[in-house]
């Protein structure tokens, strides 16, 4: 599986079932970055993070500088002028860390295509632990996607 999912296996797991985390590294704190588009999934992100649903509660905040991230939160198809950003933000991220890709543009572009301004989506660039699709995704779409790294299946829960 992804980093992430191994690395929220090995801490939040005990004697086969699943708890809350509890310490430094709760809530898990992200660091969001729209890299262009047309900024809906920003917007959506807004509006998830203003309390239409409980995301502090489910675990979840927003930080405001990467250094203080657990996870990068990417949103939009990725421009040349902002994958150095990108980039910047990811080495500033203290380890464990991951990456999350929320929205269609994000993740292979969309409808933005390649070009001498645009590169895409990251998908084929960097390795990405969690996508959420969707153009663009609801609040309680992300919040539930946000959710999923902490929830596994029964075929997991058995092995």
């Amino acid at each position: 599986m992804s980093l992430m999912r191994a690395v929220f296996d090995a801490c939040f797991t005990g004697g086969g079932t699943r708890f809350k985390p509890a310490g430094p590294r709760w809530p898990l704190l992200l660091f969001h970055v729209d890299t262009g588009g047309c900024g809906g999934c920003g917007m959506e992100l807004e509006a998830l993070a203003a309390g239409a649903c409980d995301m502090r509660g489910a675990g979840f905040g927003f930080v405001k500088a990467p250094q203080g991230a657990d996870v990068l939160l990417i949103t939009g198809a990725l421009t040349r002028a902002m994958a150095p950003v990108i980039e910047a933000a990811w080495k500033s991220m203290p380890l464990p860390k991951g990456l999350i890709c929320v929205g269609d543009c994000a993740f292979d572009g969309g409808f933005f295509t390649e070009n001498y301004a645009v590169m895409g989506g990251v998908q084929r660039k960097v390795q990405i632990d969690l996508t959420i699709p969707g153009c663009p995704p609801p609040p309680q779409a992300v919040l539930d996607g946000l959710c999923s790294l902490f929830s596994q299946s029964e075929a997991e829960a058995s092995l």
